[in-house]
């Protein structure tokens, strides 16, 4: 149940920015450092957060906004590691496959 999001990222140093289809968060979005900033916080953009610091360790900032997300990485981004990411963005709403 749920939706695929679409998503495109778009690298520049160490942040990728992902554009989604649709709005992940309201207009004040949301900004973590890491993933205990997440632990007791049940919005969206927190949830969101939560997942992409498990998907990926050298992560260590992620900001989300209306249906922009911003990911900070030390070292840099691979192909790989867009894709990865992207792919924690695009199921964000999937809760169970048919």
């Amino acid at each position: 149940m749920g939706q695929i999001i679409n998503v495109t990222g778009t690298v520049s140093g160490e942040a990728a920015i992902f554009e989604a289809d649709r709005s992940l968060s309201g207009q004040d979005g949301g900004s973590f450092g890491s993933i205990e900033q997440t632990v007791d916080d049940t919005t969206f953009p927190a949830l969101l957060a939560a997942r992409v610091f498990e998907a990926d360790a050298a992560v260590n900032h992620v900001f989300t906004s209306s249906n922009g997300v911003v990911v900070r990485r030390s070292g840099g981004w691979t192909d790989s590691d867009v894709g990865r990411i992207g792919s924690v963005i695009e199921e964000f709403f999937v809760f169970y496959r048919d």
